[in-house]
Parts: structure tokens; sequence; C-alpha cells
């Protein structure tokens, strides 16, 4: 009895230094992707930025095509520091007339009309992939901003 009981207690005690490992190690490595992931966005910003200063929002919205035609990415990474780029270049970039076609998203229905329009756009373009809708988002924010008076 007192054998069995000894073997539990050590099995239990390697399930428990195992899942305190496994945990340390996912610790870890989460840490190392969330800072990866800091570092590439504060670059993308940083791009977005400096050449926004010189482009019309069209400029902007154009190039940011270009890039996502060169390397689509399905990642969620790479969409978010897509985003970041495109925000960032309309930020600073000189107002011309995109907000003027894109439609509002103040409700569902006009969510809905964004969504296909944004699918329409990325055709126009050639561009077929899922995630390129999801650029838009970008534009969609800056002209929300724009509208609300934050540049």
């Amino acid at each position: 009895m007192a054998g069995s009981k000894s073997r539990v207690w050590l099995i239990v005690g390697m399930i428990v230094t195992l899942a305190a490992a496994g945990s340390w190690a996912g610790y870890r490595w989460l840490q190392g992707a969330v800072a990866g992931l800091m570092v590439e966005g504060r670059k993308r910003y940083e791009e977005g930025t400096r050449l926004g200063s010189s482009l019309t929002a069209t400029g902007c919205l154009d190039t940011a095509f270009a890039r996502h035609a060169r390397a689509p990415t399905a990642s969620m990474s790479g969409q978010i520091n897509e985003g970041v780029f495109l925000e960032a270049c309309l930020r600073v970039s000189t107002p011309s007339g995109v907000c003027d076609s894109i439609p509002p998203t103040d409700n569902l229905k006009e969510i809905m009309r964004f969504s296909v329009w944004s699918v329409q756009q990325c055709r126009a373009r050639g561009l077929e992939d899922r995630s390129c809708p999801r650029l838009l988002q970008a534009v969609a924010n800056d002209c929300r901003r724009r509208k609300a008076g934050g540049g």
C-alpha cells in the first residue's frame, strides 16, 4: 500500500513539474513573439509616417495595395502590420477625397455595405485574397477620425 502511494505522488509530482516547465516555456515564447510584433509594428508605423508626409491619402492607399500585392499575408501579425503602416501613412498624408467614396460604418447595414465595397476595391486591383479587404479598415478608421475633427 505504501509503495503504491509513493508511485502516485511521484506521478503527480512529475505531472506538476512538466506542467510548470511547459507553462514557463510558453510564457518565454509568448514574450519573444510579442516583443517581435511590437518591433515590427513600430517599423511599419515609422515607414508609414515617413512616406505619408509626402503623399496624399490616395497615394498611401495605392502604396498599401502595392505592398500587399507583392506579399499578401494571411497571418494575423502581417495583417496588423499592414494596417499599422496604412493608418500611420494616412494620419500624416494630405487629404485627397478618399473619404468621399468610402461607405460610412456607423451601423450594421453600413458595415455590410463597407464590406462589399472593400471586396470590390480589392478585386478592381486584381487582389483576390481574403486579407485584402481588411486592409481597408484602416481607411475607414482614418475617415472616421477626420470626420470627428481629429486631423
